[in-house]
């Protein structure tokens, strides 16, 4: 449940029953445990999925899950998304990170999980998927089911990386959403495409133009400068890279709300963060399991932000309303963004360079910076609204510093108007009901295993009590019985009643599913070596590098180096003879001086607690069934 490892569970259990010996079984006992689990489970892998979310839609109103089937009613999609994952869509899907990654389960089918950033800036998931490859057709199927499941429109952004598949997909399904490439996957390409003395030379150069540009006018003119400093105006990845440029340089995208991201690195960090949980052993129950431990993990962290937010006060940089005002509404690390945006618009001048009736434009600059940049803050006198030419407001949602500035300096506004805050990062970002395409309800109630957990906390105290004493245990045992009788009643009425409506399924086969086969991947992008690790290879492409005998383009390596293993055998031969050996406590017969009654007594021992562990695993799995 837990991905302890199998010697580590031993040694767990011998520390509870207080030594080893009184486990009951061996270590080799559990190892054979596992094996004779993945025996059962062999050829059943798909329809037991399918028995977990249905499981999963009993347990918790709300969840949503939606499986296709090839010819063979083999799994080759599935997608799915709890009640929590919707709602937040609702609240946080205006943005969505796209990607892909491996190595997730033992069938090697594509894990695709859908995610975006909540009001603490914490990454968090919408929906997941399984995919058999990574073609147009899965990625429509994929997006299709994701915006059923979700309730509202579309977002109004989705960041993935240069597939042209993922790309074809998008615009078939989200034409309205613009679709942003991830600019951290493109950076790192410079090092590859760009020999190693231009890269060094200008690398720099190229990141400040993309960054440092606030519009598209200057990017192209820095560009173009830097492409004829370096001498590289000929380039065709750069060329093919700059014919791209609106979806993934930020000074021509800066006008579209982002959520203040330009990659899909916290889905890489995500991914990264899940493997920690899953690996390419797993089974997909087996995979849903640790999956889901992973989500609870990343919710927990949400809810340590939110009792943060509710119970602590954050530092004040300077004692005015504003500040105050904006630590009450805004999450703390949203917060901490806006007030340094405050505490800077103090050291900032205006001069007005054109007015009208209807309209202001002012020139901003630093006091201290004289010749430094200057921002142009347009102010709209019947909206009663200031835009400024850095775009912070309309790419991350928070207020920059400029337009502070011109709010309290030319205007003495000592409280942000609600046309200044953007409500996702608020602390009452969840405040409103959710309601699915059926205008039904998205609720988060309390799972079966929460109210047992809750029971089970408020009533253990009682036994810890009574067991002290036998009158207490006698008493203990006959209410049980009594209340025992009086529950089963309800709970056949419970029974009989069934379930509540759950979210909508939908699948292209109403039979048991078979699982997946094993599918092939593009495999995960390789490691970009540095220029000393390049010059190595070049050295080094006939063979490789012993670190033995210390030569390049052997065919062996240290751990077979016929150096090493030829010195091994002299020293062998030096230092041990047949005189050296104790042959007899090696004798199968010896039980290494244990007598033939002990060793049976084990044996019988470990016999009886496989077969009670066999028991516990067969009434668990029992729950699927």
């Amino acid at each position: 449940m837990v991905n302890i490892p199998t010697h580590q569970q031993f040694d767990i259990v011998g520390v509870q029953a207080g030594g080893f010996q009184y486990i009951g079984c061996t270590q080799q006992d559990l190892y054979n445990l596992e094996r004779d689990k993945r025996k059962e489970t062999k050829g059943h892998d798909g329809e037991m999925l399918h028995d977990y979310f249905l499981l999963e839609q009993e347990k918790k109103f709300g969840f949503f899950f939606t499986i296709k089937a090839d010819v063979e009613n083999r799994i080759t999609h599935c997608f799915w998304a709890d009640a929590i994952s919707r709602q937040s869509y609702k609240f946080y899907g205006d943005v969505i990170i796209f990607d892909t990654t491996y190595q997730t389960n033992r069938y090697s089918l594509i894990f695709a999980p859908l995610m975006g950033i909540n009001n603490h800036g914490q990454a968090i998931v919408f929906g997941a998927a399984f995919l058999s490859d990574e073609t147009t057709a899965s990625f429509v199927w994929l997006l299709k089911e994701f915006l059923n499941a979700m309730p509202g429109g579309p977002p109004k952004m989705i960041i993935t990386d240069q597939d042209p598949a993922m790309e074809k997909a998008i615009s078939e399904v989200l034409p309205d959403t613009f679709h942003r490439y991830c600019s951290w996957h493109i950076l790192r390409k410079f090092s590859e495409k760009l020999d190693a003395i231009k890269f060094r030379d200008h690398y720099d150069e190229f990141r400040n133009c993309i960054y440092s540009s606030e519009n598209a006018e200057e990017f192209d003119f820095k560009w173009k400068s830097v492409l004829a400093k370096s001498g590289l105006s000929g380039h065709k990845w750069l060329q093919s890279i700059y014919e791209i440029r609106f979806r993934w340089v930020p000074a021509y995208m800066n006008h579209i709300f982002s959520a203040g991201m330009s990659s899909s690195q916290r889905a890489e960090s995500a991914h990264s963060f899940f493997k920690d949980y899953v690996s390419h052993k797993n089974s997909l129950v087996d995979f849903m399991v640790q999956f889901s431990r992973g989500l609870l993990h990343k919710r927990h962290e949400e809810l340590i932000s939110d009792h943060i937010d509710i119970n602590e006060k954050p530092r004040f940089k300077c004692p005015i309303k504003m500040e105050k005002q904006m630590a009450a509404i805004y999450t703390r690390k949203y917060y901490y963004i806006f007030q340094d945006q405050l505490w800077e618009s103090y050291s900032y001048n205006f001069e007005v360079t054109k007015e009208d009736e209807t309209n202001c434009i002012l020139k901003v600059m630093r006091q201290d910076h004289e010749d430094g940049r200057a921002r142009v803050i347009m102010y709209d006198k019947s909206k009663d609204f200031a835009s400024c030419s850095c775009k912070l407001f309309e790419s991350a949602g928070v207020s920059c510093r400029h337009v502070l500035a011109h709010l309290h300096k030319l205007h003495q506004v000592h409280k942000l108007s609600d046309q200044y805050i953007l409500k996702r990062w608020t602390k009452s970002a969840r405040s409103e009901v959710v309601m699915d395409k059926i205008d039904m309800e998205i609720t988060v109630r309390k799972s079966l295993l929460e109210k047992r957990g809750l029971l089970f906390q408020q009533y253990s105290h009682v036994i810890d009590s009574v067991v002290l004493s036998e009158e207490a245990s006698q008493l203990f045992r006959e209410t049980m019985d009594s209340l025992i009788e009086k529950i089963r009643p309800l709970l056949a009425n419970n029974s009989s009643e069934g379930v509540e409506p759950c979210a909508k399924t939908s699948s292209t086969h109403q039979f048991d599913f078979r699982e997946p086969d094993e599918v092939k991947t593009k495999g995960r992008a390789k490691r970009i070596k540095r220029g000393k690790e390049k010059e190595n290879g070049k050295h080094n492409s006939s063979g490789r590098h012993c670190h033995g005998c210390g030569k390049d383009g052997q065919t062996h390596d240290k751990r077979n180096c016929p150096l090493l293993n030829q010195s091994a055998d002299v020293d062998t031969n030096e230092n041990f003879s047949e005189d050296d050996i104790d042959t007899d406590s090696f004798h199968p017969s010896s039980n290494f001086g244990e007598t033939e009654e002990t060793c049976c007594a084990c044996l019988a021992a470990a016999n009886f607690c496989f077969l009670v562990l066999n028991i516990n695993v067969e009434a668990r799995s029992g729950i699927l069934e």
